[in-house]
């Protein structure tokens, strides 16, 4: 079963990218003989992302038959809506958002989550900061759960690695202009500005450091990269403008085209053909959930969710599932948020992502 949807608001690219991955997930697995012999059926909730609909609907198939597994690819609000019912009713979870609960096996065995772990994603800007000379660090990022844990994380691993934070400016997501927190930012006179954004706030920030005359370097994290704003062309998009001339975009390697990445490239194919990936490639974790799946009952040689569960905590199995995103996913027992290493993300200027990649052709 997968929220789905399409009409999520801000959300909706991702949703609906999201579940066209798993959709390419279930794809690939069927035509390789399905899981154990068995062909998956495929369990659409059409939520839009809103979590009192998730749990709705949820129930309602609960009440029907109950799924042997529940895929979320956008929405952190829905995963944590529907953890406590799978989890009471032992059901396997790919959660394409990174909650500690879902990350922890104590308190759901049964859960895995597929995004990087917000610290992987900080730590990566460590070898940017070396690399270019950079001693004094703002911070910008927005007031929703994650923007938040992003900015206290960024804070203390900076300060852990002998950076000095100079700055750390939270905004309100839903406001249309940014300039009061960009202003107080800039007073502080950081060599360069980390900051956290998605969908319309990515293009205030962007329109507000222009409007300030503010000429710094900018790193968007993974939440930058994944706004179509910053990889699209006017109308649509930023792209060429002033508002991009000093931005680097956190990316993953998936989505930098490499001809010799086949599973990724057979991931990207199949997405092509049910309608495309908006945005980048992090947008499309389902693939790699549903792959996941199959991989752990293989090699448990069984549908049991429990036993599935156990299988994926193995290496063996979570590096050779033949995922697309990442190469691995590194569970273990007391883990199941994957532990991928540093380096896992780079830093590249804006360029047209079409397909979910950079450098490939349409």
């Amino acid at each position: 079963m997968v929220s789905a949807g399409s009409d999520a608001g801000p959300v909706t690219d991702q949703l609906i990218t999201g579940v066209n991955s798993v959709k390419a997930g279930v794809e690939t697995v069927n035509e390789a003989g399905g899981i154990n012999g068995r062909q998956i059926k495929l369990i659409e909730s059409p939520d839009n992302a809103n979590p009192t609909k998730a749990v709705s609907g949820l129930r309602a198939q609960l009440a029907k038959e109950k799924p042997d597994a529940y895929i979320v690819t956008a929405g952190t609000q829905v995963s944590s809506a529907v953890a406590p019912i799978l989890n009471q009713n032992k059901i396997l979870f790919m959660n394409s958002a990174n909650l500690d609960e879902t990350a922890d096996p104590k308190q759901h065995p049964l859960a895995f989550n597929l995004a990087a772990s917000p610290r992987v994603v900080v730590e990566d800007y460590l070898p940017v900061f070396e690399a270019e000379g950079y001693k004094k660090i703002g911070i910008l990022h927005g007031n929703s759960p994650y923007a938040k844990t992003f900015g206290e994380l960024a804070e203390t691993v900076f300060k852990e690695n002998g950076y000095e934070v100079v700055g750390n400016v939270e905004y309100d997501s839903a406001a249309l202009d940014m300039t009061a927190q960009i202003s107080a930012l800039r007073d502080a006179a950081p060599d360069v500005v980390v900051f956290n954004a998605y969908g319309a706030p990515t293009g205030y920030v962007l329109k507000g450091m222009t409007k300030l005359g503010w000429d710094v370097p900018m790193l968007g994290e993974t939440s930058v990269a994944s706004t179509p704003l910053v990889t699209q062309e006017p109308p649509d998009g930023l792209l060429g403008l002033p508002e991009v001339k000093n931005l680097k975009i956190e990316v993953n390697a998936a989505t930098v085209y490499d001809p010799a990445a086949e599973a990724t490239n057979k991931a990207v194919e199949k997405m092509k053909a049910l309608g495309g990936i908006k945005g980048a490639m992090v947008n499309v974790l389902g693939y790699d959930g549903v792959l996941l799946i199959a991989a752990g009952a293989k090699s448990a040689g069984s549908t049991d969710a429990a036993a599935i569960a156990k299988a994926l905590e193995d290496p063996k199995v979570n590096g050779n599932a033949g995922t697309a995103v990442y190469g691995s996913y590194p569970y273990s027992a007391d883990s199941h948020e994957p532990k991928l290493p540093r380096g896992t993300h780079t830093f590249v200027p804006p360029a047209p992502i079409v397909n979910g990649q950079m450098g490939a052709s349409k």
